[in-house]
């Protein structure tokens, strides 16, 4: 009998994340996948070389600006695999096949029935961090949208008999699909009147709520408001904090709730990154986001580089989705700031065994948007630019409000030998072809000029290593 999905030994884990990754590649991105098809010949990889885990590795992680260096949504298309019915019969597994075969001797409609399952699109949702854009979804990944909502349920210790009522935006996004799917899998009633409070105090008022999910950075006054509107939070044990939410958000919301809920209640963080689309969620308050080792293959690299983890330090999420049909996703770069390395072996506080995720991430942390620019700026590809120029012999990026208005802004210091008007200009070139935008400042120094020291009040601070 085959282990369950949060027990697996450390090689078991490894043994079938490596084979679920040989089958995603080989039977899925690489004949059907525009980008990746054309990705793997312009690296000169072999796909039938990457046989595990460690041999991914061999493979650049890429975020949304890679597919997209323009941020057009539609350039995501090349994300989408596009097999046909003949390369789902070379492809897909032995029973797929087989089921698909018997109902062809009933009908051709229901031949195509069964393939396109697991080929055609036919839901998207949208996500992104510098721009939107649609992912999609064929039925079969709904089904492990689903799946995992049923688990995403259980880590939070919530069971049939709880009601769920959401304050998140009724959007196509992962989170809100997300809670949908995971109530419905696990067959508790759920609610979705969107994030204003008057409809959720109405909606509570019909369908008195066990557990109650909310934006993090919008749950504390959420609540506050609803305490106002005379709302019954009484038989609350959960309140769900969906957007990996800061240790301020954690505490403002738990005060907010503090005398309001039922007793025992807890403040857990619920999370999807920027491409996922499946919910990971808390078991207790800091235990560590649970992920779902045979849907995703989590891993940290090198904020500023994309290269290998140190082993310590901020460091990037990057996932790989396994099993997925619709859009596919290798190695991809979340735009989440993890404080440190990802956390295995058992949960101390429920005693599963799969990869956790710090519970502290930064979401989004290395795309800041500045109300001055006229569209995100992705801090990864400043510093590819930065990296990049060989004229640059240090830098420093800091994200900190103006002195006059406290408005954020970026500002990039550069230290270099060479002519500085030359120097800033071919930056500014480099970086407006990489991502789109200018920061809000470049200042430049001499080689012999110390780069100034700025205490960062708001965002990340990224800088090379000084020699």
């Amino acid at each position: 009998m085959a282990s369950a999905w949060d027990t697996w030994s450390d090689k078991e884990l490894r043994d079938r994340q490596d084979a679920l990754l040989r089958a995603q590649v080989a039977d899925a991105v690489a004949p059907f996948g525009p980008f990746w098809r054309e990705r793997f010949r312009a690296l000169g990889i072999s796909p039938s070389s990457v046989k595990s885990v460690a041999g991914l590795s061999r493979l650049p992680a890429v975020g949304e600006r890679d597919i997209s260096p323009d941020g057009d949504p539609a350039a995501m298309a090349a994300l989408v695999l596009q097999p046909s019915e003949t390369g789902y019969a070379v492809h897909a597994t032995g029973p797929a096949v087989r089921r698909a075969l018997a109902r062809r001797l009933v009908s051709t409609q229901a031949y195509r029935q069964v393939v396109e399952t697991d080929t055609r699109p036919t839901s998207y949702l949208t996500t992104g961090l510098g721009f939107r854009w649609p992912l999609a979804s064929t039925r079969g990944d709904l089904d492990v949208v689903a799946r995992t909502g049923r688990r995403l349920w259980d880590v939070l210790g919530l069971t049939a008999d709880d009601v769920l009522v959401s304050a998140v935006p009724v959007t196509r996004s992962a989170e809100h699909l997300g809670l949908e799917y995971a109530a419905l899998a696990a067959g508790a009633p759920a609610y979705f009147p969107g994030p204003d409070a008057r409809d959720v105090a109405a909606a509570l008022r019909v369908m008195p709520a066990t557990a109650l999910a909310a934006p993090a950075d919008a749950a504390a006054d959420l609540v506050d408001d609803l305490a106002t509107l005379g709302a019954d939070l009484s038989g609350v044990r959960r309140l769900l904090l969906v957007g990996a939410p800061s240790a301020a958000e954690r505490r403002a919301a738990a005060g907010a709730l503090s005398g309001m809920a039922a007793t025992g209640a807890v403040v857990l963080a619920v999370h999807a990154p920027s491409g996922a689309r499946v919910l990971w969620g808390e078991c207790a308050p800091g235990s560590g986001l649970h992920t779902y080792p045979d849907v995703d293959l989590v891993e940290v690299v090198d904020p500023e580089t994309a290269e290998a983890y140190a082993g310590s330090g901020p460091g990037e999420l990057v996932l790989t989705q396994l099993g997925m049909r619709g859009s596919a996703l290798l190695r991809w770069r979340t735009g989440d700031v993890l404080p440190g390395p990802l956390e295995s072996g058992s949960c101390p506080s429920c005693g599963r065994r799969v990869p956790r995720v710090p519970s502290t991430l930064a979401r989004g942390g290395l795309v800041q948007r500045v109300p001055d620019l006229r569209r995100p700026l992705d801090l990864r590809t400043l510093a590819g630019a930065l990296v990049g120029s060989a004229d640059v012999a240090d830098w420093r990026v800091v994200v900190h409000p103006r002195f006059r208005d406290h408005r954020p802004q970026v500002v990039v210091h550069l230290q270099t030998a060479a002519d500085p008007a030359d120097v800033a200009v071919a930056v500014a070139a480099d970086v407006r072809a990489g991502a789109g935008v200018l920061p809000s400042q470049l200042v430049v120094v001499a080689a012999d000029e110390p780069l100034p020291v700025v205490v960062p009040t708001q965002g990340p601070r990224m800088g090379a290593p000084v020699s």
